[in-house]
């Protein structure tokens, strides 16, 4: 239980994994035609180095230090130096404007920032100014002797997150280094990562989802992180080959794309029919022989991916189960999470030998689920030692969430007799219809999306404004047509596009439930807004729309 304890603390982590991976490449990134590398115990002297420059600014223990960059091996260094000597983590989205990251600065009162150099202008003519330490100048960091001995409490603020989607005034998560070590350490026997393995980053660093586990489970268990230098999917395949990658973290459309680009570049060599049949020969194997002949009779796809592709992990958002069943067929695991920056995040998550396909898996070790409400559907509330501590200065959100000692995630859904949780949508998002029937918007979305002629959607419900059901609620949609599809069609006006868009969902509204048919819906152009891990803003259409 001792050494458990030790590797929850952040400080203790760096120390260990120093020891036992010392030689391990820790992180890369490419830098030209090289690589840039720092191995396990170069991370621990370059935390230490940034340690040093930090209390000689005057960072104490409790401190808040704001950290901005890029992806690059810098941000999680930075994250460990500042974690690690009892100060608090205050990690800012990069694609942030700097008018949305002040606010954030003024409410988290940083006593330093650890930026690159292209948010130079963020920091100009603030009090941040002579408070910076520049990541483009970690080499330069003096070495230092022994860092004064400091103990860190498992339950001592490690962070401080603010989520995407804030509007009004800031919310920034509270997460103590046993939120976040708890969450890590339970993650890496499910799915068997160690040393040899190699993980690819291409998430925003500042997510928890990535935080957690795309950062913390790979650098506890002595794998290796490379970082992507573009999102390109070229760049990341050629990631892919060059390090031999294993294992990668992406959001559903990440892999919704991954599937569309394989489908296309198999009709462009004319392999459209081999590649039905050869997905009609994978399905019988796998449902009738119980045999999964995948990688073998995709091997060209397998190659492209470097061929060491162990397993993908899906969180962000919910995920089509279609795409976990193709890319299965293909001889790939994608394995479906889901969780709260609340909840540092991971609360449940699918995992090799446990993967139930269109749930989200089952509680991980140490965390409770339970459903509100007499139906099987219902509130979802959680609790475990990776719950956050609260809001930072707003107790009275904090009340309203945690209530004795359980996290109200604010989502809905239900447990399946084996104890799998299904995620049926937001409960502000539902959508109940004059008769007190819910619509969850997500399924009618995952409809929509198998329609070629759609690229996107979001569904939404609408106040009848008259007659007898008037102040009840329908479904309604905003649709972004896929123009490549259209154009290849040969329409290109809107009222073809709009034509044709009526009748899909005409033939939709045939095959479903009376109350989930969509009633009306608006045709939009440029695609809708998301957050950076490619949630819709329902809030941001539903206020564009005036809804």
């Amino acid at each position: 239980m001792k050494n458990e304890l030790r590797i929850l603390n952040i400080k203790h982590l760096v120390e260990e994994s120093a020891k036992k991976y010392s030689n391990e490449i820790a992180f890369q990134m490419r830098q030209d035609s090289t690589f840039r590398k720092f191995t396990y115990q170069e991370v621990k002297n370059m935390v230490n180095r940034l340690q040093c420059h930090l209390i000689i600014m005057g960072v104490g223990i409790g401190d808040r230090v704001a950290l901005i960059s890029e992806n690059r091996p810098e941000w999680p260094i930075s994250y460990l130096a500042i974690a690690g000597m009892g100060a608090v983590v205050v990690p800012i989205d990069a694609m942030l404007k700097k008018e949305e990251v002040l606010p954030l600065l003024e409410d988290s009162e940083p006593k330093a920032i650890v930026l690159s150099d292209r948010y130079l202008e963020y920091i100009k003519a603030t009090a941040l100014e002579n408070k910076a330490v520049f990541m483009e100048e970690f080499h330069c960091l003096p070495t230092c002797g022994i860092l004064p001995e400091i103990f860190i409490d498992l339950d001592h603020l490690a962070a401080i997150v603010y989520t995407s989607g804030t509007t009004g005034k800031p919310k920034g998560v509270m997460l103590s280094h046993r939120n976040i070590m708890a969450d890590a350490i339970v993650i890496v026997p499910l799915f068997g990562v160690g040393p040899g393995d190699k993980f690819l980053s291409v998430l925003p660093l500042h997510h928890t989802f990535e935080t957690t586990g795309g950062f913390f489970v790979p650098f506890s268990a002595g794998c290796s992180i490379t970082y992507a230098e573009s999102l390109k999917s070229h760049a990341l395949l050629k990631n892919m080959q060059d390090v031999g990658v294993t294992h990668m973290l992406g959001v559903p459309l990440l892999y919704q794309l991954l599937y569309e680009g394989i489908l296309r570049a198999a009709e462009d060599k004319g392999m459209k029919k081999v590649f039905s049949f050869l997905f009609a020969i994978s399905k019988f194997f796998r449902n009738i022989i119980g045999i999964n002949i995948g990688r073998a009779l995709f091997s060209v796809v397998h190659k492209q991916f470097g061929g060491k592709i162990k397993f993908f992990a899906s969180g962000g958002a919910a995920i089509d189960p279609g795409i976990i069943k193709n890319f299965g067929l293909m001889g790939f695991g994608i394995y479906q999470g889901y969780g709260l920056t609340e909840s540092a995040p991971v609360l449940t998550v699918n995992f090799p030998g446990s993967n139930r396909i269109g749930s989200v898996g089952k509680p991980i070790t140490g965390v409770e689920i339970k459903i509100t409400g007499k139906d099987p559907v219902g509130g979802i509330i959680a609790r475990g030692p990776n719950i956050m501590q609260g809001y930072y200065k707003r107790k009275d959100l904090t009340d309203e969430v945690i209530i004795d000692g359980w996290l109200h995630t604010g989502d809905e859904g239900y447990l399946d007799q084996d104890g799998y949780l299904y995620i049926t949508g937001r409960a502000k998002d539902v959508i109940v219809t004059g008769s007190g029937v819910n619509v969850y918007p997500e399924e009618i979305e995952f409809a929509l999306k198998k329609i070629p002629a759609i690229k996107e959607s979001c569904v939404l419900g609408e106040k009848i404004k008259e007659g007898v059901r008037k102040g009840n609620e329908e479904v309604m949609a905003v649709i972004v047509p896929n123009l490549e599809y259209f154009e290849k069609q040969g329409k290109t006006d809107d009222a073809a596009i709009h034509a044709a868009i009526e009748t899909e969902i005409s033939a939709l509204n045939k095959k479903v439930a009376h109350f989930k048919r969509i009633e009306r819906f608006i045709i939009r152009k440029e695609d809708l807004p998301k957050t950076r891990l490619q949630k819709i803003k329902r809030f941001e259409l539903r206020k564009e729309l005036g809804l």
